[in-house]
Parts: structure tokens; C-alpha cells; sequence
């Protein structure tokens, strides 16, 4: 009955990996396909201390003023290739390192549900899955805010601006939390090891 429900969760969440990779690489594929499309948007969020005349904005009552440490969206109306390519590069890395953790995650847990989850090439995959999300992680975030400067001096005629994301905590977390289930099925296995040699 164990086994059974076992089973049952590891099919359930190999189903859920593998529809995450392929929505995340048709959305992806829909970013790239909307970028080449001329006049397609590009938004980018600005800060308002690099802005003038937030003062006179109207529609809002009395005392009310936009906040000087705030950001405000802002929007293209006609983008160059450039400002296009600069503003998929803000998200396609991101869903191509999504779209590979879920593949890599369906294809061990399809694995694990074909035979015993908890073996050494399990806590392999899981410490490398862990590795490609931090390494992967801190480049496409890299990449995004390199991408985000430079989009946003193609905007701003005071210069470039652009805030780190916390995006990257994201991802050092889940690859810290793959890390340690990892460890966790090794540690498992060295002692079933150690448990079968002494009986």
C-alpha cells in the first residue's frame, strides 16, 4: 500500500515536471516569435528619481505625489530590434533554466518510479540538478539585469537604471533545497549500505 502511494506521488509529480517543460518552453518560444514581431511591446520598470515633472500628474487628490524611491512601468511605443532583442533577454534565459530543471526533474523522477528512488545516481542528479539552478540562476539574472541596464539607457535620457531583483535569492534557494534532498537520499543510502552489510 506504501509502495503503492509511493508510486502514485511519483507519477503525479513527473506529470507536473513534465508539463511545466513544455509550458515553459512554448512560452518561451511565444517570447521569441512576439520580440521578432516589429512594434511588439517592451516594457521596462524605471525608477522615478530618474524622472521630471512627476509633480504635475494628475487624476489623484491633493497631497498625493508619486513616490521619488518608487519605479514606474514604462512602455515603447515604436522599438528598435535592439530594445526588442535587450527585452527578451530580461526573460527567455529565465524560462529556458525553468524549462531544463523540469526536464532534468521528470526525467529522474521517471527513474525513480521505474525502480528504487533512493540510489547514489539519485543523489547525483538531484546535487547536479542543484548546481545547474545555482550556476544557471545567477547567469540568467546576470544576463536580465546586464540586459535590463542596458534597456533602460536606450530609455532614460539621464543615463541607465536598474535594480537587482531578488530573482537570484530565488533561485540559490531552490538549488540550496535540491542540494540538501540530494544529500539527504545519499546519506539514506550510505546507510541502508551500512545496514545491509551488517545484517
Amino acid at each position: 500500500m506504501e509502495t503503492r502511494g509511493l508510486g502514485t506521488w511519483l507519477r503525479w509529480l513527473r506529470g507536473t515536471a513534465t508539463f511545466v517543460f513544455i509550458a515553459v518552453l512554448c512560452l518561451a518560444a511565444a517570447v521569441l516569435v512576439i520580440t521578432l514581431i516589429p512594434g511588439s511591446p517592451v516594457i521596462l520598470e524605471l525608477p522615478t528619481g530618474t524622472l521630471t515633472g512627476l509633480r504635475d500628474v494628475g487624476g489623484v487628490e491633493p497631497g498625493v505625489v508619486v513616490d521619488p524611491d518608487g519605479w514606474l512601468v514604462f512602455s515603447v511605443t515604436d522599438p528598435s530590434p535592439a530594445q526588442r532583442l535587450l527585452y527578451a533577454v530580461t526573460i527567455v534565459p529565465g524560462l529556458l533554466l525553468i524549462g531544463e530543471i523540469a526536464r532534468r526533474m521528470a526525467t529522474l523522477l521517471k527513474a525513480a518510479q521505474a525502480s528504487d528512488p533512493f540510489t547514489e545516481r539519485t543523489a547525483r542528479e538531484l546535487t547536479l540538478i542543484a548546481r545547474i539552478t545555482a550556476f544557471g540562476g545567477v547567469g540568467t539574472w546576470a544576463a536580465s539585469i546586464l540586459a535590463k541596464w542596458s534597456l533602460s539607457a536606450t530609455m532614460l535620457t539621464s543615463g541607465a537604471a536598474v535594480e537587482a531583483s531578488q530573482s537570484l535569492v530565488g533561485w540559490l534557494a531552490v538549488a540550496f533545497i535540491l542540494a540538501a534532498f540530494g544529500q539527504l537520499v545519499a546519506r539514506g543510502v550510505a546507510m541502508r549500505t551500512e545496514l545491509d552489510a551488517v545484517i
